[in-house]
């Protein structure tokens, strides 16, 4: 009845990276920038300077309106100012201004100002606004779709250091997203945004490594890159690292490393990586053996449908192994399970019923 068998399954999905919005700015009231510890004790002055027509104070107040620094956030005044200092030509503004109009923060959605907005704010080289108006045309929002042009401005947001700006196009070939799949040169603009260090960038390129996809098929280069998208935060590079560690590719099985990367995306909420630290805390594999342990992960991974992760934890509550015996909740788990189609579960779950049944009659 007991299935302890790891999840082996390389991660490999398309996330599309969103608008990029301002940057944090305590004040901005002149060329050079001044970082303030408390913008509130600024209010006065910059209200003042402000509602005298200057535009830098202008975008200020509505930069710590926005942000909340020092204050309660308030949409409404964020957008009055960063509308009076972008109706005045500032880029920063009309890029910021446009955000919220995407958002309906502080005023109603509109797509087409936002488009126009964003549009002015590229106009005047500002990275921010070709980002976003990139991704407009990409997705066709407030204006009509058009993916070479979305491209042109993601290339010119990524010359001026815009990692995420060559990873959606290395993404958009990768995957064929409006544009012919050419995942040769989805690597060439992965490797551009990885030289960034862009997490993302560098989990692609190491799995167009592990696949030969791309790229050379080279498992110590896709080791390399899953280190470093992991080292900076990703979590599917490090479900991924966790497996090659697991199974020994390019590299000697080492359960010790791939409980470690497993571990680590499963704190980040992974059900995959969840449901497999659990097995390894089952069976003593590169972490010590805690029945426990492995029955918490368990749950974890099962609450987000982990089939596998579902079996084991109504086999543990049928056992009453790490936890206290309960066949009300081993029959709820193996329901769940055989919902999913897994067989064996229900097997069990067709066993369980029937003793019940047997002992109805008796």
């Amino acid at each position: 009845m007991k299935r302890i068998c790891l999840f082996i399954s390389i991660l490999c999905f398309a996330i599309f990276t969103n608008r990029l919005c301002a940057q944090p700015l305590a004040s901005d009231i002149s060329s050079t920038e001044i970082v303030i510890n408390n913008p509130a004790i600024l209010l006065p002055s910059l209200r003042a300077a402000a509602e005298n027509g200057e535009v830098d104070a202008q975008y200020s107040l509505a930069n710590i309106y926005q942000q909340g620094l020092g204050v309660d956030v308030n949409y409404m005044r964020a957008a009055f100012w960063y509308k009076k200092a972008a109706d005045k030509g500032m880029a920063k503004a009309q890029n910021n201004l446009a955000n919220l109009y995407v958002d309906g923060l502080g005023v109603d959605i509109d797509l087409v100002k936002a488009f126009q907005y964003y549009t002015k704010a590229a106009e005047q080289n500002l990275a921010l606004g070709q980002y976003n108006l990139a991704l407009a045309y990409k997705n066709g929002s407030g204006t009509d779709k058009n993916i070479l042009r979305s491209i042109d401005l993601f290339e010119k947001a990524g010359e001026q250091g815009i990692s995420d700006a060559n990873l959606n196009v290395g993404l958009m070939y990768f995957f064929g997203d409006g544009i012919k799949e050419n995942r040769s040169i989805a690597a060439d603009w992965f490797s551009k945004a990885a030289k960034d260090n862009n997490s993302e960038a560098q989990y692609y390129l190491g799995v167009m490594s592990e696949k030969g996809d791309g790229l050379t098929q080279d498992n110590l280069a896709a080791i390399y890159f899953y280190t470093e998208s992991a080292d900076n935060g990703y979590v599917p590079a490090m479900y991924n690292l966790g497996i090659m560690y697991a199974t020994g590719t390019a590299t000697k099985p080492n359960n010790e490393k791939a409980a470690y990367w497993f571990a680590k995306a499963a704190e980040e909420g992974n059900a995959d990586a969840q449901y497999n630290i659990g097995v390894m805390y089952d069976i003593g594999g590169g972490v010590p053996q805690d029945s426990t342990k492995a029955v918490e992960w368990y749950i974890k991974a099962a609450e987000q449908g982990s089939v596998d992760a579902q079996y084991n934890l109504a086999v543990k509550y049928l056992d009453g192994v790490g936890i206290s015996k309960n066949k009300g909740r081993a029959i709820y788990w193996f329901t769940k399970a055989a919902e999913q189609g897994d067989d064996d579960a229900r097997l069990n779950l067709t066993e369980l019923l029937k003793a019940d049944e047997f002992l109805d009659e008796e």
